[in-house]
């Protein structure tokens, strides 16, 4: 945790110009880089109390664009990432093995990733970057960062994951949560319906609503959502809707 928290603190310190129109190279899944993060510190990297590690991100300049197409706060997002008792660790890894943190102030999760899902996640990046460019208020999840943390030594493993925002940080109460995944096999909670809460995880099959939109919130639900269909040709993801009382 406190190499993921250097990394950070030193790719988002060094920021550079940013420019909407991004080259075809900053999408080229071998832009990357890498920073050595030694004990003693070095000329680029404060001395620390961890050990020797290194540090890799993967499309500096795309990510760090959409950081400022989300709006995101350098400053703000440090702080949340890298202050003290930031992150906490959630109670259980995913069914994937999947490992993830959480901020302080849900803002931010952090994920753990295999690295076939890095690699499929870079040959979406672009398709992904254009969609969040051409719909502001898309409902697609927000990333803004992929990275890696390898310890030194030949054998260490590398741990790659990614930053992303919290679907569940909002000023509204949510009263019901679903993971739906357009399947119908085993797509249903095991809970008898006393024990259903707003912390439950209902699934495809137990969703009952018929969802009924003022015509300007559902125009512009389909001009958001309209050329989503570019996650559904690489990969299956999990969509997680809120409804609000």
């Amino acid at each position: 945790m406190l190499n993921l928290q250097l990394g950070i603190r030193h790719a988002v310190g060094k920021q550079g110009p940013i420019t909407l129109d991004l080259k075809s190279s900053a999408f080229d899944p071998k832009e990357k880089v890498w920073t050595r993060f030694p004990p003693e510190g070095s000329k680029y990297t404060p001395p620390h109390s961890s050990c020797d590690f290194r540090w890799k991100d993967y499309c500096p300049q795309v990510f760090r664009t959409l950081r400022k197409l989300f709006k995101v706060d350098a400053a703000d997002y440090m702080l949340s990432l890298c202050g003290d008792q930031a992150l906490r660790e959630l109670s259980s890894p995913g069914k994937s093995g999947s490992f993830f943190y959480l901020t302080s102030n849900d803002q931010y999760m952090i994920k753990t990733m295999k690295k076939s899902e890095v690699k499929i996640f870079l040959k979406m990046i672009r398709a992904y970057y254009n969609h969040v460019r051409a719909f502001e208020s898309t409902l697609v999840t927000k990333f803004f960062g992929l990275h890696c943390v390898k310890l030194a030594g030949a054998n260490q493993k590398k741990v790659r994951f990614v930053i992303m925002g919290n679907l569940f940080c909002s000023d509204y109460s949510i009263h019901r949560r679903f993971d739906l995944k357009g399947s119908s096999l085993g797509r249903t909670t095991d809970k008898p319906q006393t024990e259903i809460d707003e912390y439950t995880t209902l699934k495809d099959l137990d969703l009952n609503f018929v969802f009924r939109l003022q015509k300007h919130w559902y125009q512009e639900f389909q001009r958001s959502t309209g050329t989503a269909s570019f996650w559904s040709r690489k990969i299956s993801w999990t969509i997680v809707f809120w409804f609000i009382r």
